[in-house]
């Protein structure tokens, strides 16, 4: 006799043969020139009890039997484990659960420790290395491994779905108490989404499965949990990673911060973009709130929560402005008394303020008039040396204390070309003390996607679903 002889005493606890056969058989039966014996009783694959299902494969000219063996007992390790693949009764290399540059399974779950997978076939000679240790490399035989991975894969999904109540048990009993919390029909759909797992990744870890599971818990005790689930469903794998990386660098709450923030200010251009020279647009309800409302639309220096409105800044308009406002157009003038209706002319009015040191009262420092003319209206001289005036009349009012800077935009379709469409106001002492420059809605959308980096352009899709009537509803609410 040669090879290897191990013998041992048994006083107690003796195996039963059938059992020596099943465990050893099966951890060697990937080798067909390894014989096993046990009483004289040889042992191969065709008669083996853990040999669970032979399916026939055939693809283009190619046959192959694959068999599926359960080993009983899953190991520590998977040495013995994977594809073996054999070449007219000889096993070609050492099995593994890749073939080719397709991955089977991963070693590290139980199904790898636990089953083995015998593939024969007489077609692949051509494909063998000349002392069997493998294959060559050849593309045609990537597409024959490829057809094979599918294959396996096909089977393992009807082992899991056969298997599929242990899985549940297991991790039912891991999250009892999550699970008892929950309301019948989020059980129902847990175990609906658990089968599923189970159904379409055999392979998966058990751990993956779990933490699948636990997040599933606790998307069902939110209430938007099952519209996340179901997006979530729809992803491919670049989503996935994206928005794994996302989660790396990112907590949900800033992403969403600086993502709502972003939404809200395309949103804006692309609402003046659609609306601006649309003349049946209600333009003094709609567009110039919501314009008066986005003041980082004239420059980044506005851009600042400081600007705000105060009882100071209130006095000095109602003496400016008088009686020439008409509050019975505008519904909402006393929530918001820093947006003027006054004939074709829509203005918002904002400040910043400044503590004197000395005294530690609050002065107003700079001042933000935005007046916004009726869609399509033409800017002449006329509106140009009005607003001047009333640049003017604030500094002069006597209602203000200090001298604030005030910047003016007059906003409207277009301006005459005869007339400057910026001018400086000095006081008696030749001191700037403030500035008046006419703007056109389409130099607004320009300028303010560039400041955005050009996100509108890059998002075009999203963006260009919106209708006129989302747009509408959704900014009125913004800027009202």
């Amino acid at each position: 006799m040669q090879g290897t002889t191990l013998q041992v005493t048994v006083t107690k606890n003796l195996p039963k043969s059938s059992d020596i056969n099943d465990v050893i058989s099966a951890r060697f039966l990937h080798d067909p020139n390894f014989k096993i014996i046990i009483n004289r009783k040889i042992i191969d694959l065709a008669t083996h009890a853990g040999l669970i299902k032979t399916v026939d494969f055939l693809f283009e000219n190619y046959k192959f039997k694959i068999h599926l063996i359960d080993t009983k007992k899953s190991r520590k390790n998977t040495l013995y484990q994977g594809v073996a693949v054999w070449q007219s009764g000889r096993l070609i290399g050492e099995p593994s659960w890749a073939l080719g540059s397709s991955i089977i399974l991963d070693g590290r779950t139980q199904e790898a420790k636990k089953y083995s997978i015998v593939i024969e076939t007489s077609d692949l000679e051509q494909y063998i290395r000349e002392d069997w240790s493998g294959f060559k490399y050849n593309k045609d035989l990537n597409i024959i491994f490829s057809k094979l991975a599918e294959k396996v894969s096909e089977v393992f999904s009807e082992i899991a779905v056969e298997n599929i109540e242990d899985t549940k048990k297991n991790v039912k009993k891991l999250y009892q108490q999550e699970y008892n919390s929950l309301t019948p029909l989020a059980k129902y759909e847990f175990n609906e989404a658990l089968e599923h797992i189970a159904k379409t990744n055999p392979t998966a870890r058990q751990d993956s499965i779990n933490l699948a599971m636990e997040t599933l818990i606790n998307l069902e005790n939110t209430r938007g949990g099952s519209e996340l689930l179901q997006k979530m469903s729809n992803f491919n794998s670049e989503d996935v990673e994206g928005l794994n990386k996302l989660l790396d660098n990112w907590t949900i709450k800033d992403a969403l911060t600086v993502l709502d923030e972003i939404d809200k200010r395309i949103s804006v251009i692309e609402s003046i973009r659609k609306l601006s020279s649309d003349k049946s647009v209600d333009e003094l309800h709609v567009l110039h709130p919501l314009i008066a409302s986005a003041r980082w639309i004239f420059g980044p220096e506005f851009d600042s929560p400081e600007y705000s409105y105060n009882n100071q800044l209130h006095t000095t308009v109602e003496k400016v402005f008088g009686k020439k406002i008409d509050r019975s157009v505008f519904n909402n003038s006393q929530k918001r008394p820093d947006i003027v209706v006054m004939g074709n002319s829509t203005f918002s009015i904002n400040c910043t303020n400044d503590v004197d040191t000395d005294s530690g009262i609050s002065n107003i420092k700079k001042i933000l008039i935005i007046e916004l003319k009726r869609g399509g209206f033409k800017i002449g001289k006329e509106e140009r040396n009005q607003a001047v005036g009333y640049v003017e009349d604030f500094m002069n009012c006597g209602t203000i204390i200090g001298d604030p800077y005030i910047n003016t935009f007059v906003v409207g379709e277009s301006f005459s070309e005869k007339i400057q469409p910026i001018q400086t106001i000095r006081n008696e002492n030749q001191v700037e003390m403030g500035k008046v420059q006419i703007c056109l809605f389409s130099q607004i959308v320009d300028s303010s996607e560039k400041r955005l980096f050009n996100l509108r352009s890059k998002l075009s899709e999203r963006y260009s679903e919106f209708t006129d009537h989302e747009i509408l509803t959704t900014q009125t609410k913004i800027a009202i």
